[in-house]
């Protein structure tokens, strides 16, 4: 019979997955970021978001305003709301929270991007085109969520915010104002929040390239944002500034992607629309020649 792992020695194994896991994603940036940057630049440049400085730095101005406002009147009033809601809507925003988990869109987009990757050199040429236009798009997306998703997780670790129900156990009148700096603990890191700010990086990022589902994605993503709330792991300051960021990077990323010509086309005027992606058929064309022909054959005999 083999003795119990200690605590002590499964803590350090997680701590060390996890680091193994972002190296390999950081990895996997910077080599993006590289081909990104190659690419040159065609003119006109794309417009997309505020039409200049001023007006970037009035609504950056006006957001610090409103997490700030948000910190010293709305958050007193969190603490102890998960025990306030009915059981029915607990339940309910604790299985659509995990929309906000990294891993839950950045596995599959990964995967999805390596898989294309590797089965590029085995097609044809159109094949190829093809690939290249799915990889492009899978790129768009992964960069966005995995660029603002790390940099959040890094800052949310270093300001060391107690999260709310943290602040149930802390004394002073402005518990929910707690920072412990370099904590490096999971009950303090709530600001941003990390589910807010993954979650309205994938909405947004999908809305770019299908504005058509774009009220229908804020709306999850808004739903998985107050979740954050309700369950008492963030307060509103903490997703109001998460869904700033996302919503930043998602403007910069649009621009640095279409100003290459990537996923998005930009018209005389600068104004940006998305590329038509592949259709279902050419799609198909994924899928090396002599595996379609032996699905055919299989699904003829």
């Amino acid at each position: 019979m083999t003795d119990a792992v200690p605590p002590e020695t499964r803590a350090n194994g997680r701590l060390a997955r996890m680091f193994t896991d972002l190296l390999a994603l950081f990895a996997s940036l910077l080599g993006a970021w590289r081909y990104l940057w190659r690419r040159p630049v065609r003119g006109p440049q794309p417009r997309v978001g505020l039409a200049g400085a001023v007006e970037g730095i009035s609504l950056a101005i006006l957001v610090a305003s409103l997490v700030a406002a948000s910190m010293i009147l709305v958050d007193p009033l969190i603490p102890g709301l998960r025990l306030k809601t009915p059981m029915a809507i607990v339940h309910f925003f604790e299985r659509i929270t995990a929309l906000g988990l990294g891993g839950v869109i950045l596995w599959p987009l990964g995967l999805a991007l390596l898989g294309v990757l590797a089965l590029k050199p085995h097609l044809d040429d159109m094949g190829r085109r093809i690939a290249a236009a799915v990889a492009a798009r899978l790129g768009f997306l992964f960069l966005n969520v995995a660029g603002v998703g790390l940099a959040v997780l890094v800052v949310k670790y270093l300001l060391g915010r107690a999260r709310p129900y943290m602040a149930l156990h802390l004394t002073g009148p402005n518990a929910q104002l707690t920072f412990d700096w370099f904590a490096m603990r999971a009950s303090f890191s709530s600001f941003p929040s990390g589910h807010s700010t993954v979650v309205f990086a994938v909405a947004l990022a999908f809305a770019a390239l299908y504005p058509r589902a774009r009220a229908a994605l804020i709306c999850v993503a808004v739903l998985v944002a107050i979740s954050r709330v309700v369950l008492g792991s963030h307060y509103p300051s903490d997703v109001l500034a998460g869904a700033a960021l996302a919503s930043l990077s998602t403007i910069l990323m649009v621009k640095l992607f279409a100003a290459r010509r990537l996923v998005f086309a930009v018209a005389g005027d600068g104004a940006v629309r998305p590329m038509a992606g592949p259709s279902a058929r050419r799609l198909a064309r994924l899928v090396p020649k002599s595996a379609r022909i032996s699905a055919l054959e299989e699904a003829r005999s």
